[in-house]
């Protein structure tokens, strides 16, 4: 009953009119243990989810499609789900690695509309063309430089050290370009 009313609770405050962001995330926790994580969850989204989705479109040049999205808050790796398959969030991590993390699966479901891609970059070195410019232009760079970090660390599932590289390899100016050509090369396709 409680995770039921912590549900509706989030779903109703992702509802508040012109406040809150064009796209609805609705948190749900796996269990209650995970209550507190998907409130704060909640709170990020609630407080910064509409800056959020306006720095990703401003810097990728993409727009959201989707307008409601169910996040599930577990212990275990995230991801961004697809469709109506449940994003879901790792619980544990400190506040800023909420927020980086957040935005990253959020841009996994941004991207998933470019169906054509260079059969050299991966959907997180695409990612990875624009993400570092959201979290500087929403936390600056000391906050993107950090979070690179955080994610180079990650093991097992991607080589993130790796496509952090490539991408910072790159200047701004260059990765938004490459960004630029793979979109581009969608819309003739449309």
């Amino acid at each position: 009953m409680r995770i039921i009313t912590l549900t509706i609770l989030f779903v109703c405050g992702s509802y508040l009119p012109a406040q809150g962001p064009p796209v609805s995330l609705k948190f749900t926790p796996e269990s209650e243990k995970f209550g507190e994580a998907t409130r704060q969850y909640q709170a990020i989204w609630s407080a910064e989810g509409k800056t959020m989705i306006e720095a990703r479109e401003a810097v990728s040049g993409l727009k959201f499609f989707e307008t409601e999205i169910d996040v599930i808050v577990f212990e275990g790796a995230s991801n961004s789900g697809f469709k109506d398959k449940p994003m879901k969030l790792r619980a544990s991590y400190p506040e800023d690695v909420k927020k980086a993390t957040l935005i990253h699966e959020l841009g996994h479901r941004l991207i998933v509309q470019l169906h054509k891609r260079p059969g050299d970059i991966d959907e997180h070195r695409i990612l990875f063309l624009y993400l570092y410019d959201v979290w500087t232009k929403l936390y600056g760079r000391d906050f993107a430089d950090r979070m690179v970090e955080v994610e180079k660390l990650r093991k097992g599932i991607y080589d993130y050290e790796s496509a952090w590289k490539w991408a910072l390899g790159l200047s701004k100016e260059e990765r938004a370009a490459r960004l630029k050509e793979i979109v581009k090369s969608n819309l003739k396709e449309d």
